[in-house]
């Protein structure tokens, strides 16, 4: 049996990361995701437009609040710093 350490070894050293404006963007595909499968494990009858218009509404509530919340504590921090 072969390993390839090279996959393995991987896992021992942590990936840099950025946390300017533009990585943080990623954040949209991964609510849109979770707003699919949570409206897809919550509603009892699926049917196309309704499940559509409520994954919308979930994706802009969570987003909307997210953004809300990066800039209060921007604000905050800058208050606090300065």
């Amino acid at each position: 049996m072969s390993y390839n350490w090279g996959v393995l070894s991987s896992f021992a050293q942590p990936i840099e990361i950025a946390t300017d404006a533009w990585s943080m963007l990623w954040m949209f595909p991964l609510l849109l995701a979770i707003a699919i499968v949570y409206k897809a494990t919550k509603m009892r009858i699926l049917s196309g437009g309704r499940f559509v218009k409520e994954v919308a509404i979930l994706f802009g509530t969570i987003s909307g609040f997210m953004v809300f919340l990066g800039v209060t504590l921007t604000i905050l921090v800058k208050v606090i710093t300065e």
